[in-house]
């Protein structure tokens, strides 16, 4: 309950830091990283809609964004299915699996896409270690159409943090009761900084109604 209170009263304060990973980030290793056979060994089965790469003092790593691509609306392109995949680059080269995301869409809905332009890999809590930040939004229909609305669907944001995978879950609406965020258990026993720039990070993206978080009033840890 500590914890929750001290994440509700960040949230009503704090603003954003605005550094991000570009979408279509390319690696050195391109040909390699890219090539057939290192994404089937890899167990990479969807497209790649964008990959970054980053080192960190732990080694070199590469991040898939994966989506299926196969919904469509007024040249709009989601998917029913998303996935990430990040991986250590071992000398060889060999990717190891470092966590993966895999997601689909529910029935009702138009579809899920990454937002490539929130993704950060900075090493927010100073331990030398990037800190991943991934993020991927559902988007609702109305009579086969794509609604595109900052109070409709539902998002996620997820982290991961040393060997930790956090994900949070934020459900908006037009009123305050259809709003809810809820974030997974590991959430809470990340370090201080990192907890505050994940609130920062939502704070902002509501103040660019780019999605209308609860402000807070209704987190809680997900069941």
């Amino acid at each position: 309950m500590r914890h929750l209170k001290q994440f509700l009263l960040t949230l009503a304060t704090l603003v954003s830091s605005t550094a991000h990973a570009v979408s279509g980030s390319h690696c050195a290793s391109d040909n390699f990283l890219l090539h057939q056979d290192t994404l089937r060994i890899a167990k990479v089965s969807l497209p790649v809609f964008a990959h970054f790469c980053y080192r960190d003092d732990s080694g070199n790593y590469v991040v898939y964004l994966t989506e299926s691509g196969d919904r469509r609306y007024d040249g709009e392109t989601l998917s029913s299915k998303i996935g990430a995949h990040l991986f250590k680059i071992h000398a060889g080269p060999i990717l190891v699996p470092r966590g993966t995301v895999n997601d689909s869409a529910s029935v009702g809905m138009a579809g899920v896409q990454w937002w490539t332009k929130l993704t950060e890999l900075n090493d927010i809590d100073g331990d030398g270690l990037v800190d991943p930040i991934l993020v991927y939004r559902f988007y609702p229909s109305e009579e086969g159409k794509l609604v595109d609305d900052a109070y409709e669907g539902r998002l996620k944001i997820i982290v991961f943090h040393r060997n930790t995978k956090t994900a949070i879950r934020a459900i908006t609406g037009d009123l305050d009761p259809h709003r809810s965020t809820t974030a997974s258990a590991p959430y809470f026993k990340l370090p201080p900084v990192l907890q505050k720039h994940l609130v920062r990070k939502m704070r902002r993206m509501y103040d660019e109604h780019q999605f209308g978080f609860d402000n807070g009033h209704d987190f809680r840890p997900q069941k």
